[in-house]
């Protein structure tokens, strides 16, 4: 999909203001301005999906281990992306790939895997386990598979395409009646005796009775503004693309399943095209979101050799199809930040990065009901955003805790 939803004029006036053109932003500016009681202007400072979400991995997933109401929320978003044509307008890309979790017993990753297969199993979500020498014979490309006592499979996980998403939400937004305007970087919200009033741009004031902030590495720059204090990180993580020897190709059809590597600091996944996206996910290289390398590390590369030649040897010598570095906003306990907060009508939707695709539908149901002073719910089921609230931090440092894996 190409960007040809910006407008190029603000409006005079709008009753809420999404800023960030991200899979968030577009997802909380879609499903305001499907419920018909206000008009809608989503800001976006760049082009869409410009940010972190052009360089999602964008894996769709469901195992959470014992943290189940992420598992809601990703098995409501996965079937709105499932149906994204149908409920939306656009289609997107989207490929199924079984994510797996190897572990052993007896340790903090095996009560992981195995929390996250009785989480998905009660709730009818397919999953599957193999011990012994099962995991060999279901996993023969990965050379350390016998190492391990069991994997758990997220039979149902799949990949898109982050840029397709928001794209596809912002066209859905305008067929609903939003204005999409690229382009304009807000620098400010206006408030008058503790009420929002409007947003200052780079191209002039824009009145409104409510801003949701999703800008993702940015937000806390527009929070300060108005004296919320917004713990996130921004931090570099390096991305590769490899294409996979022939004869690799051809002995191992699904290429490879998507899961992380032993250390827990990269992951793998197949990409379109018979192609293998391997990154780092570490949370350690802060960056200026306005100004970092965004291309891989030469020891960072040399690593990913190492690391391959361990696990998968096979794939130690495939080719390079690309290279890029994308930008995680991230919280001290990984958890996203869904809040009210400062002057009534300023709403915050950000820190979702790492993980944060995979229920960008459910954020934006979520935050349309919180805007809408409803109860937050996805289908029968209602979610305590309590759990995303920023009063977290005040009472901790590190908010929910330290987080176990996310990909």
């Amino acid at each position: 999909m190409s960007d040809t939803t910006g407008d190029s004029e603000l409006p005079d006036r709008t009753d809420t203001v999404v800023v960030g053109g991200g899979v968030m932003g577009t997802s909380i500016a879609y499903f305001l301005a499907r419920a018909g009681d206000r008009s809608v202007t989503l800001l976006e400072r760049d082009t869409l999906a410009a940010g972190s979400t052009g360089d999602s991995s964008a894996i769709l997933r469901h195992h959470y281990g014992d943290e189940t109401i992420y598992t809601d929320m990703a098995w409501w978003s996965h079937d709105f992306f499932r149906s994204f044509e149908q409920e939306v307008g656009p289609r997107i890309a989207y490929e199924g790939s079984p994510l797996v979790r190897f572990a052993d017993e007896g340790t903090p990753g095996g009560a992981y895997a195995r929390d996250g297969y009785d989480a998905l199993a009660e709730r009818g979500i397919p999953v599957s386990m193999q011990e012994g020498d099962a995991i060999v014979e279901e996993y023969p490309m990965y050379d350390g598979a016998s190492e391990f006592d069991l994997a758990v499979s997220d039979d149902t996980a799949a990949y898109s395409d982050g840029s397709d998403a928001a794209l596809g939400f912002a066209r859905g937004a305008g067929e609903h009646g939003a204005d999409i305007v690229t382009g304009v970087s807000v620098t400010g919200i206006r408030t008058h005796n503790g009420d929002v009033t409007g947003v200052d741009t780079d191209s002039g004031p824009l009145e409104c009775d409510e801003v949701v902030v999703a800008a993702g590495p940015w937000t806390p720059q527009l929070a300060e503004t108005v004296g919320v204090e917004i713990p996130i990180r921004p931090v570099r993580e390096q991305i590769v693309l490899l294409d996979p020897p022939s004869d690799y190709a051809e002995a191992y059809p699904s290429l490879t399943p998507t899961t992380s590597l032993p250390d827990g600091e990269w992951y793998i996944r197949p990409d379109f095209g018979e192609g293998v996206l391997v990154a780092t996910h570490r949370y350690v290289d802060e960056v200026d979101p306005d100004d970092y390398d965004e291309e891989p590390d030469e020891e960072m590369m040399l690593e990913l050799v190492e690391n391959l030649e361990t696990v998968i040897p096979e794939l130690a010598d495939a080719g390079i199809k690309g290279t890029y570095c994308g930008v995680y906003s991230t919280t001290p306990d990984h958890d996203f930040v869904i809040d009210e907060a400062g002057p009534d009508g300023c709403y915050w939707a950000c820190g979702f990065s790492g993980h944060g695709f995979k229920h960008a539908p459910a954020v934006g149901s979520l935050v349309t009901a919180v805007v809408r002073d409803e109860e937050p719910t996805l289908g029968d089921e209602r979610i305590d955003l309590d759990y995303f609230a920023l009063e977290r931090f005040e009472e901790a440092p590190d908010g929910n805790g330290a987080p176990d894996d996310y990909i």
